[in-house]
C-alpha cells in the first residue's frame, strides 16, 4: 500500500490526524512493514508534484484544512484521475451552508474519516456521501517524550486546564473559580476568570503535553452543544497516558456510550452544577490511583493500535470504493 498524506498547517489537528498516524505507520505491525508512506506539507508544492509524478499512491489523505490552499484544487483531481483513492479527514462540525468549499470537498472525496460517530452522522445526513464516514478516534504516540509519565511530587493537589484560547464559556460552566485550590493553565487570559496560581503560556504540538507533568488532576469542562458533542475523547486519552486523573462535564464526548468502561474512573459533573465540592474533595492518593487506572484504560488508543484499524479502513476503501 502506498499512502500520501498532505498536511496543511502546523497545529494539533494535523499533528494527531495526519502526522503522528502516518509517521508511525510502518512500525504499527507486520502488515504495515512493506507499505510506503509520504508526508508532505502543502507549501512544498514541488515535492508534491515530484511524488505524484513518480509514484502511484493507493491512498491520498488530506484534511479540510487544505481546502482552498492554492494548487490543491489541481493536485487532488489529478491524483483521483490517476486512480488514487481520496480520503478526506474531517475533525470538526462545519456549517456547510457557509463553508460550501468544505461541502464540495466532502462530496467529491472517495471516503471520509472522522473522530466521532456524531460527526459521521452529521456529514452523512448533510452531504451527498457515497459511503457512511469511517470513525477513527484520536490517539497518542506513547514513545515520544512529551507523553511519557513523569512522577509529580506536589504537597497538595494541583489542578490543570490545558485547553487553548477561546474557552471562556467552558471554564465558566464549572461555576467555581479555584480560589481555595491550586490551579494551572496555559493561557494567561484565563486569570481574569479564575484564580490561576501558575500559567506557562501556549506551546506547540510537539511540546504541549509536557505541561501535564506539574499537575495531578486535569480539567475538561465543556458546554453541551452540537459542535462540542462532535469532539473526540482526546483530553481523556492524553490525561490517561500521563497518568493523571480527570474531571469532565457529563456530556458528549466524555460520557459517550462506547467509552462506558471509563465511567467511575473519570469524574463526570452534570452541566450547570458547581465543581467546587468535587475539586475540594480530591486527595493526592485518589488522584494517583485514578491516574493509574486511566492509564490502563487508554492503552487501546496508542496510535500504533489505532493504525491497525486505519489500515483495514484504507484497504477497504481501495477495494470497495
Amino acid at each position: 500500500m502506498k499512502i500520501l498524506s498532505i498536511q496543511s498547517t502546523e497545529s494539533g489537528v494535523y499533528y494527531h490526524r495526519q502526522f503522528i498516524p502516518h509517521y508511525h505507520w510502518v512500525d504499527s505491525g507486520d502488515d504495515h512493514a512493506d507499505d510506503f508512506v509520504a508526508i508532505v506539507e502543502t507549501k512544498h508544492t514541488d515535492k508534491i508534484e515530484y511524488l505524484i509524478n513518480n509514484h502511484h499512491f493507493d491512498i491520498v489523505q488530506f484534511s479540510v484544512g487544505i481546502v482552498g490552499v492554492p494548487g490543491m484544487d489541481m493536485f487532488i483531481p489529478y491524483m483521483k484521475r490517476r486512480g488514487s483513492k481520496i480520503v478526506l479527514d474531517v475533525d470538526d462540525r462545519y456549517n456547510l451552508k457557509i463553508r460550501k468549499d468544505v461541502k464540495k470537498s466532502i462530496e467529491t472525496a472517495d471516503a471520509i474519516t472522522t473522530v466521532s460517530e456524531n460527526l459521521a452522522r452529521y456529514y452523512f445526513t448533510h452531504c451527498k456521501i457515497k459511503k457512511y464516514p469511517y470513525v477513527i478516534e484520536n490517539g497518542i504516540d506513547s514513545e515520544v517524550d512529551q507523553f511519557k509519565h513523569v512522577p509529580v511530587d506536589n504537597d497538595e493537589v494541583v489542578f490543570g486546564y490545558l485547553g487553548s484560547t477561546r474557552h471562556e464559556a467552558d471554564l465558566l460552566s464549572m461555576r467555581y473559580d479555584f480560589y481555595d485550590n491550586k490551579l494551572f493553565t496555559v493561557c494567561k487570559e484565563y486569570s481574569d476568570l479564575l484564580c490561576v496560581d501558575k500559567c506557562s503560556g501556549l506551546k506547540n504540538y510537539f511540546e504541549y503535553a509536557w505541561e501535564y507533568n506539574g499537575i495531578d488532576v486535569a480539567l475538561a469542562p465543556l458546554v453541551p452543544n452540537p459542535f462540542n458533542e462532535g469532539k473526540s475523547f482526546l483530553k481523556v486519552i492524553e490525561a490517561g497516558f500521563k497518568k493523571k486523573a480527570i474531571i469532565c462535564t457529563d456530556t458528549e464526548p466524555y460520557n459517550r456510550n462506547i467509552h462506558s468502561e471509563f465511567k467511575g474512573v473519570i469524574d463526570l459533573i452534570p452541566y450547570g452544577t458547581s465543581w467546587e465540592q468535587r475539586v475540594k474533595s480530591y486527595s493526592l492518593t485518589e488522584a494517583k490511583e485514578k491516574g493509574e487506572r486511566l492509564f490502563e484504560l487508554v492503552q487501546p488508543f496508542e496510535i500504533k493500535n489505532l493504525n491497525k484499524k486505519r489500515r483495514e479502513i484504507y484497504q477497504w476503501i481501495i477495494e470497495k470504493h
